[in-house]
């Protein structure tokens, strides 16, 4: 395997003008909709697909996906296994002290959902977090996730119940297994609410913009060594946001801007 140096100097020469096409190893979760998942011919879609194949584009790069588990996300990506995630990870100082970011593509805040008939109010009349609203109650979320962070931070003592992927929480959030499903407010509406097997439930509270703990927005996760690269990607994001590309991105997904 190459070590990372070696890597970064082979992908930098991907980017000279004229240069051929050369492959950039790109991990995500593949298991995400509507942001990265496989479809039911096998083929990876989603916005966040959608988004490394405008910089793929634009850098003049093959992009080669490689399916990953989030909470090996940044270990496989320190390793070589891959060059770049884009996997809706947020970007947070905790993470920058081992890895490096893109400028953000997508806003990055949190919400609950439960059932409409739950009456409780996790956020209280100030703003704050109550956790004396969440106790006896089981609320699911994303194993190494900055909302593991924030509950066991904003809400201690209060029972979390982990799982590998958002849609494996939902499934027992439907079932009763949990009381409330923490996640991505995005993911949350378009792909649950919106759904026939959302229909019983709803957002418990306000939507939670915590800048300390969920960064300023989603971006494209590579290693510190690799400056260069984290520059090229910039230059290809904000292009497309000023060109309309983005914009035509976002708009395949949702009615609204996601941009931070």
């Amino acid at each position: 395997m190459l070590k990372p140096f070696l890597v970064a100097v082979g992908l930098l020469g991907a980017f000279t003008a004229g240069a051929a096409a050369k492959d950039i190893k790109v991990g995500s979760e593949c298991t995400y909709p509507p942001f990265n998942y496989r479809d039911a011919k096998g083929e990876l879609q989603g916005f966040d697909i959608d988004v490394a194949r405008e910089i793929g584009k634009r850098l003049n790069a093959n992009l080669v996906f490689v399916c990953q588990q989030w909470d090996g996300m940044i270990p496989a990506l320190l390793a070589g296994k891959f060059d770049l995630i884009v996997a809706s990870m947020s970007i947070t100082d905790e993470r920058k002290k081992s890895i490096d970011f893109s400028v953000p593509y997508r806003s990055s805040t949190a919400r609950f959902v439960g059932a409409k008939t739950l009456n409780i109010q996790p956020i209280a009349a100030d703003g704050k977090p109550d956790p004396k609203a969440l106790a006896g109650k089981t609320v699911g979320l994303q194993r190494s996730s900055t909302y593991e962070q924030f509950m066991t931070k904003e809400f201690p003592g209060v029972k979390l119940a982990q799982y590998d992927t958002v849609d494996n929480l939902l499934l027992d959030l439907q079932s009763g297994r949990i009381d409330l499903a923490f996640a991505g407010p995005i993911k949350l509406d378009g792909d649950f609410l919106q759904k026939p097997r959302g229909e019983k439930f709803h957002f418990v509270g306000p939507e939670i913009n915590n800048v300390a703990l969920f960064g300023p927005g989603v971006g494209v996760a590579l290693r510190k060594e690799d400056s260069a690269l984290r520059d090229q990607i910039d230059a290809a994001l904000n292009a497309s946001f000023k060109d309309g590309s983005f914009k035509a991105i976002n708009d395949r997904y949702w009615s609204f801007s996601v941009l931070p």
